[in-house]
């Protein structure tokens, strides 16, 4: 990505990660709250649920529109093909560029935070269930 695009990437992970966890904290006040609800005031349910409905899935559909766009853009006005190295990875490059580093210590390391991840989405997957109503 150039400068730029690792700018809207960083935005679009922020916004997904604000997404995810003001979801976890909303209620509908119907059939559906949030497994962390019980954890925080009732304003902060409310501010989570305001966000989460009227800001949130907007912000995500329009970054994701405006990456669609900006594909759009190179692929048609700058002739340059992004959807084949975005699926398979390869992209060639008029020079080459240092490879990044890719050894048992890094693969390790990412073995450990999908273990981490893996924890804490079972964990939160576990606190609606020990709710009691």
């Amino acid at each position: 990505h150039s400068p730029l695009g690792a700018l809207s990437v960083f935005t679009l992970l922020a916004v997904l990660v604000a997404q995810v966890a003001t979801g976890l904290l909303s209620d509908d006040e119907i059939a559906f709250a949030g497994p962390l609800t019980r954890f925080v005031s009732n304003a902060v349910v409310g501010q989570a649920t305001g966000y989460h409905k009227e800001i949130g899935q907007y912000l995500v559909l329009g970054l994701v529109g405006l990456h669609v766009v900006a594909v759009l853009f190179y692929v048609l006005v700058r002739r340059q093909r992004l959807v084949r190295p975005m699926l398979h990875g390869d992209k060639h490059l008029p020079t080459p560029a240092t490879p990044s580093r890719d050894d048992a210590a890094s693969r390790a390391v990412a073995l450990v935070v999908l273990g981490l991840s893996l924890a804490l989405a079972w964990w939160v997957s576990t606190l609606s269930a020990a709710m009691t109503f």
